[in-house]
């Protein structure tokens, strides 16, 4: 499935390419290359999170989850939702990720649906899943890097709950 391309991607992938170019030393003008991932990628990581799911439903912890909610909704006062963060047009009053390139599915939605009567698990939920941005709570968190990474809203809750708790709670075993 390709990532659908807006406006909104592309200055996403503006800024990661200019922060791997930072990363690398590279000046303004040198060229690096950065490739979406790949529909296998994309599937590997699906399959990490399905495993780390079991048959028994495992769940990532509450912890994780509060810190995957912030990341993902924001909060009612300074941290708005993320900029990604779209609205479901399958599942009204529902959110799904616009950049991570799963589209709108019943087991993307960033909420806990109800479905007759029965409360679905999410993506928030597994125990081990990825975020493009590599935000708090989630498997592949990275912490900002000062000079490098300019994502406020990552530094926002890092500064409300330390790089080290965070890392705790961002990569279960």
């Amino acid at each position: 499935m390709e990532t659908e391309k807006t406006p909104e991607y592309d200055d996403y992938r503006k800024k990661i390419l200019e922060n791997a170019k930072k990363n690398a030393g590279l000046g303004k003008d040198e060229k690096i290359d950065i490739k979406d991932p790949s529909l296998l990628e994309k599937a590997a990581t699906l399959a990490k999170a399905v495993v780390s799911r079991g048959i028994n439903n495992n769940k990532a912890s509450n912890e994780t989850i509060k810190l995957r909610d912030l990341s993902c909704h924001g909060d009612d006062g300074s941290l708005p939702p993320c900029s990604e963060r779209k609205d479901s047009q399958k599942y009204p009053g529902s959110f799904y990720c616009g950049a991570c390139g799963c589209g709108d599915k019943k087991m993307t939605q960033l909420v806990n649906l109800v479905i007759n009567g029965k409360k679905e698990y999410s993506k928030i939920d597994y125990p081990k899943v990825s975020c493009p941005f590599k935000m708090p709570g989630f498997s592949d968190y990275v912490p900002s890097e000062e000079g490098v990474s300019d994502n406020s809203r990552k530094k926002e809750i890092e500064s409300r709950y330390g790089v080290e708790y965070i890392t705790e709670h961002s990569n279960p075993k």
